[in-house]
């Protein structure tokens, strides 16, 4: 545990923090796609939980690391002031304007700590009520009620004992923070690019390949349906490619069966969708697929070309052009 005196100190005259900064910079380096623990940040650096969490947070004041305490932020040493960042901007503000709220300072309480940690990730219930300041039982009440006023999505993960359907433990619990608001469907005069957006979207699902350009057509149809009713792209593919390792025996039934899981249901608008306009989850850094430069993204891992222009490498037809075959597929017609 960090002395009282920590507080007053930058984290730069902190041994234990250089130390946990050090092993969160080696991980950016050395691009690890999977997420990490409190748990096992402090099995690196030989600290218990709760002092890894003092220390996080501390950094974090700082700005030395980002919201989801796992990010290294760069060419900001020696800032002294904290940055606000937005996930915790909306979440105060929301606690503030929302009177669902004013009855119950529990789940505003969880709502800000959970935003502290970045708009979507991973967190166990202990993570979460040290930092919300509340007990794990206090947790597990109030974030049902989060989840009931759509202002969070929540899949709690447990690990099976393997005997009489008994349970051992819970690993770390997917989360995403939710704006309350539900996209509306399009007009018929935004109908018209519907057919070419729902195009795009069957022509990058990994596994829809071999099928016949009648069934093609058929599949282009079903996603079209789900994107005048006011899904966006990102959200259908999202959901339609969840399971890119898949060898299916049916592909077009396959995808029907997914796509019959979004008909009839709203989308509910991310939070960070809302306030930010991107769609992506947590920034990591990685290389562009054509000319290896380091770079920044969103796009998570396993989850399309990575270009350090967007659609486009910056450095295609350079000297630094590194491909030895196209990286953006073709549109597939057949």
């Amino acid at each position: 545990m960090a002395p009282p005196q920590h507080r007053a100190i930058s984290p730069d005259d902190c041994r234990t923090c250089r130390r946990i900064l050090g092993v969160l910079e080696d991980r950016q380096q050395a691009n690890a796609g999977d997420p990490i623990t409190t748990d096992g940040i402090g099995g690196l650096v030989g600290l218990k939980r709760r002092a890894t969490q003092v220390h996080l947070a501390h950094l974090f004041q700082h700005s030395r690391i980002d919201a989801d305490r796992r990010t290294p932020l760069a060419g900001i040493t020696g800032a002294s002031e904290p940055v606000l960042p937005g996930a915790v901007d909306w979440a105060s503000r929301m606690v503030e304007t929302n009177p669902l709220f004013a009855p119950d300072p529990t789940c505003a309480k969880c709502l800000v700590a959970l935003a502290g940690f970045g708009w979507s990730g991973e967190i166990n219930p202990a993570e979460l009520a040290a930092a919300a300041g509340v007990s794990v039982r206090s947790v597990e009440r109030h974030r049902p009620h989060l989840v009931e006023w759509d202002l969070l999505y929540f899949k709690p993960t447990s690990v099976p004992l393997g005997n009489g359907g008994r349970f051992r433990g819970r690993k770390p619990s997917e989360y995403e923070l939710m704006s309350g608001f539900y996209a509306r469907p399009l007009t018929r005069e935004e109908w018209a690019d519907v057919p070419a957006r729902a195009a795009k979207v069957v022509d990058a699902v990994s596994w829809f390949v071999g099928v016949s350009p009648e069934e093609r057509e058929n599949a282009e149809i079903a996603v079209s349906f789900v994107l005048r009713s006011g899904w966006p792209a990102h959200a259908v593919l999202k959901a339609l490619d969840a399971s890119r390792e898949r060898d299916a025996f049916n592909p077009i039934g396959y995808l029907h069966k997914l796509i019959s899981k979004l008909r009839g249901q709203r989308y509910l608008i991310p939070a960070r969708e809302l306030v930010t306009g991107e769609a992506g989850g947590p920034r990591r850094v990685t290389d562009c697929e054509v000319c290896r430069n380091r770079m920044w993204t969103t796009i998570p891992v396993g989850g399309g070309a990575v270009l350090c222009g967007g659609a486009v490498c910056l450095e295609a037809g350079t000297e630094h052009d590194t491909r030895s075959a196209p990286v953006i597929r073709q549109r597939r017609t057949s």
